[in-house]
């Protein structure tokens, strides 16, 4: 990694620090305040469900997909280049999605904001590594590590808050244009104090694969959205599964090849034959599938099924970070290096309980119903989370060559955005077909819709913990 105007220590370089931590809890916030915003967008835009599911699946989808390449293009044309593209992007992205007519150019906006945030995400770690020397990088890490669990307690409330205040008349648009003035300043003060700098090597972009492995998701999810309101699925759904299947399947070969020729390819295929990380990659997929729908699913069932106003169901759904980030300390210091993947197992068994809680409640669930009944189900589905996601990272990547050790890095995030694109389609596409059957009901039947997606997602965790046996029995020591 090359610098050719580091940035001074003290005060400058705190600013600096902050101005790059800020894009990246945006970032973060974009996707966890917006699930309390989906019952007003479907009202207001008169949005279909797979318009609700693209709106949060397109937004990671695009992240997901632009990540690597946003990596690669800082190595290429220099960090603080292409941290300043990406945020004014998003913000332009974010003014789109505020001001969007309909929910087709919604769709649309988030997924250029998607892309956007893909190109400046990865230059926040870059511009750490630069602006720290490696013993003063523990502070900025952790700071950032923070960031996520930060976001996650943050954002339902925060949108909640602004539905209720209705800042200017904007209702749910808000929560978009509260990125423009806040980015505008980041971008303003990042163009002044961060670091210019590029990487040491310069890989090329694969330009090929970029469109191989996007083809080859876009085939596999948008079939399980749109079908998300047909029954049955028509032929084509089916024929654009298999065909996207077949695709990535190419995407793999096309990489391998490229990577066989000394390239620079976009996934370094050579790590799927690391036992812990193709195990710990499964391990991923799948956990994060059933939570992602969860998240989405249960705003619709709180706000349009309960009829809770948008704070109070942000405040039902609190506890749930709390409880995450409080586990995975508790997970990754205390109980990995004692029980090892069992770490993991046990995290899965405790969100399974969480869940089941959760579902009970829903079924029994009336307008009257209040926050204290789903705070049990709400608080071990947390605490079962937190005890899974930090010690599945460690025993994903600890056996990943050091030469390789950011594509390991990479491939984890990619797969995380991934699978949290297909949890929203899957989970989905149970759900509001369901909710249409028994549109008669009311309350009722998104209760019911809710339960069956959830003892769904149990089977999903039961083949998770199968998977987990693929990861290291035990962390390496020290």
């Amino acid at each position: 990694m090359r610098t050719s105007n580091p940035t001074a220590g003290g005060r400058t370089r705190t600013v600096a620090l902050i101005v790059i931590l800020l894009a990246s809890f945006m970032d973060l916030l974009d996707v966890t305040i917006v699930n309390v915003t989906v019952p007003s967008i479907r009202i207001e835009l008169a949005a279909s469900p797979a318009h609700l599911q693209w709106m949060l699946a397109g937004y990671t989808l695009a992240f997901a997909l632009g990540i690597t390449t946003g990596a690669r293009l800082g190595d290429l044309y220099g960090y603080r280049r292409v941290f300043l593209i990406g945020i004014a992007g998003f913000i332009a992205a974010s003014a789109l999605c505020g001001a969007a007519p309909t929910a087709g150019l919604l769709v649309a906006a988030r997924v250029v904001q998607g892309f956007f945030a893909a190109a400046m995400v990865p230059q926040v770690l870059s511009q750490i590594q630069l602006m720290y020397a490696p013993h003063e990088r523990g502070g900025a890490m952790a700071a950032f590590s923070s960031l996520s669990g930060l976001a996650a307690a943050v954002g339902p409330i925060l949108g909640a808050a602004l539905l209720e205040t209705d800042w200017y008349g904007l209702g749910w648009r808000s929560v978009f244009w509260l990125n423009v003035p806040v980015g505008i300043v980041t971008l303003i003060v990042a163009a002044r104090v961060l670091p210019q700098g590029h990487g040491a090597i310069r890989p090329r972009l694969d330009l090929t694969g970029m469109v191989i492995g996007a083809t080859g998701l876009l085939l596999i999810l948008y079939p399980l959205i749109a079908g998300s309101e047909q029954r049955p699925w028509p032929l084509w759904t089916y024929l654009c599964l298999v065909a996207g299947v077949a695709v990535l399947a190419g995407f793999h070969r096309h990489q391998r090849r490229l990577s066989g020729r000394g390239g620079s390819p976009l996934v370094e295929v050579s790590l799927f034959r690391v036992r812990s990380v193709g195990g710990g990659l499964l391990v991923q997929f799948l956990f994060f599938v059933p939570v992602m729908g969860f998240f989405f699913t249960f705003m619709q069932l709180l706000q349009s099924g309960l009829g809770m106003a948008p704070l109070r169901a942000g405040f039902t759904i609190l506890p749930w970070p709390i409880a995450t980030t409080i586990a995975a300390g508790l997970g990754a210091a205390v109980l990995l290096p004692r029980l090892g993947r069992a770490t993991v197992q046990i995290g899965l068994a405790v969100l399974a309980a969480g869940f089941a809680l959760l579902a009970l409640t829903a079924a029994t669930a009336t307008p009257g119903t209040g926050w204290l009944a789903f705070l049990p189900g709400v608080l071990v589905g947390g605490a079962g989370m937190g005890l899974t996601v930090a010690p599945l990272a460690q025993l994903t990547l600890e056996n990943v060559p050091a030469e390789h050790a950011g594509s390991g890095s990479g491939l984890f995030n990619t797969v995380a955005q991934v699978a949290a694109s297909a949890g929203v389609a899957v989970v989905g596409t149970i759900f509001f077909p369901l909710l249409s059957a028994r549109s008669g009901e009311a309350t009722h039947g998104y209760g019911t819709a809710f339960g069956v997606t959830i003892w769904v997602s149990l089977a999903l965790l039961a083949l998770t913990v199968a998977a987990t046996f693929l990861l290291p029995r035990r962390p390496i020591a020290g």
